[in-house]
């Protein structure tokens, strides 16, 4: 048990109660809040002599004028420090980084969103200092204790990393146009009948819905499929599903694990929930295109209970700095949303078509991220169904496959959503 004392009604009261919760889950332990300083572990009052630093000029800036550009906190480093210090605040850097707030009110304040009206990731802390592959809130937690703590860092084992695997199914038929033209140069007739054929009957095998499932019961590897509610297309021309109602309900069915892949389109959570022809509280944004903090005030209002939206399109690694689940930070209600996050770390499509990664080196490429978080991260793997065909894409089934045999032979496990929403949607804390 961590007692800890926090001088109540300061800027910075709730920040630390939060992140220090955070810390606890992090680390396995009970953070009790102690009314008084008599049996406080830690002391956080910036009037008292015997308490920890505090930067409250930091919570001032970002909590009541609301600047949440980067650089007005990061000069030479991804790391807060003390005013007129060189020691970096730990939890205020966490604090920061977890909850993504150099996304918050972007395309008003200081940066230009993308096409797609997304925060691009070259205007980023990581871009800037390249640490995306960094679990910096991890560093930060081992850190602070290593420094206040000591007794807590050796007596709490690490974390072997998990994966939660997923699969967004944006489309079905489409595949069969660039399947059926790289049948055609190749003059595999046979394979263009077969193509024709399975796009008249929807054979799920070819679809690659059954086959993702057979192939991750191969290896004893759990996944969750985010399935779109509607065909409608949306602003700046972004395809939302290509398949029907009728054929969503039929094909769902091959998965006990499905979620709402939020459309582009102007429908409402709500709306797209009932829409779908299974229950789930289980979400990712189509596109990955969200803004903060709106996304999650509008997923706060829903019945999710999960959200796994919180990753680049165009890199992978870690956009909020962290490997585990968290609840994030409300700035207006000064707690912590109901929901679990589950940060996105790992997309096929970023290596395809943002960073222009060859084939061959998808595979390795990604397992070598996994050996660098091989402690305390869930790493999230998001593989869309298109990338499992035969024909266009077989390379990067082929990779995909490797990513598993290696998931199997290093004895990595996969968990499911409701694993993750009963181990992180509750907090360690406790008050006295």
């Amino acid at each position: 048990m961590l007692n800890v004392f926090i001088k109540q009604h300061e800027v910075y009261s709730k920040p630390l109660e939060y992140i220090l919760s955070v810390l606890a889950k992090n680390k396995s332990v009970r953070l009790t809040l102690m009314p008084d300083r008599t049996n406080a572990r830690l002391i956080f009052d910036h009037t008292d002599p015997s308490s920890l630093p505090i930067h409250v000029p930091f919570y001032h800036s970002l909590l009541d004028e609301r600047k949440f550009h980067h650089e007005a906190y990061f000069r030479n480093a991804p790391q807060l420090l003390f005013p007129d210090s060189s020691l970096p605040d730990w939890l205020g850097t966490a604090f920061y980084m977890i909850n993504a707030f150099q996304e918050y009110d972007a395309s008003l304040n200081y940066i230009a969103l993308d096409r797609y009206q997304r925060f691009p990731y070259d205007k980023s802390y990581q871009y800037k200092f390249s640490c995306i592959e960094d679990n910096l809130v991890q560093r930060c937690f081992d850190s602070f204790c290593d420094e206040h703590l000591p007794q807590l860092i050796h007596r709490t084992p690490k974390r072997k990393s998990q994966v939660f695997i997923s699969h967004d199914i944006d489309e079905i038929h489409s595949p069969f146009i660039p399947n059926g033209l790289w049948a055609i140069k190749k003059g595999r007739l046979d394979i263009v009948l077969k193509l024709v054929l399975s796009e008249i009957l929807l054979t799920p095998h070819l679809k690659s819905i059954d086959r993702i499932v057979k192939l991750h019961s191969e290896h004893d590897l759990k996944s969750t499929f985010f399935w779109l509610a509607t065909n409608k297309i949306a602003a700046n021309g972004i395809r939302n599903a290509d398949y029907t109602h009728e054929q969503l309900a039929r094909l769902s069915k091959f998965s006990i694990s499905n979620g709402l892949h939020k459309s582009c389109y102007t429908t409402t959570f709500d709306e797209e929930l009932k829409m779908l022809p299974f229950q789930t509280t289980l979400n990712r944004y189509h596109f990955l295109k969200f803004n903060l903090p709106d996304a999650w005030d509008d997923i706060a209002k829903t019945s999710v209970t999960l959200d796994s939206s919180l990753g680049y399109a165009e890199r992978y690694g870690f956009r909020n700095s962290y490997g585990l689940p968290f609840r994030p930070y409300n700035i207006t209600s000064h707690e912590a949303y109901r929901f679990v996050e589950v940060p996105l770390h790992v997309m096929d499509a970023t290596l395809h078509h943002y960073m222009k990664t060859p084939i061959e080196n998808i595979a390795r490429d990604i397992i070598n991220f996994i050996e660098k978080n091989s402690d305390n991260a869930i790493l999230s793997i998001l593989w869309h169904n298109m990338y499992l065909s035969d024909y266009k894409y077989s390379g990067y089934f082929r990779e995909y496959k490797k990513i598993l045999l290696y998931l199997t032979e290093a004895g990595i496990k996969s968990i499911a959503p409701e694993e993750i929403i009963n181990e992180f949607a509750t907090d360690n804390a406790d008050k006295a």
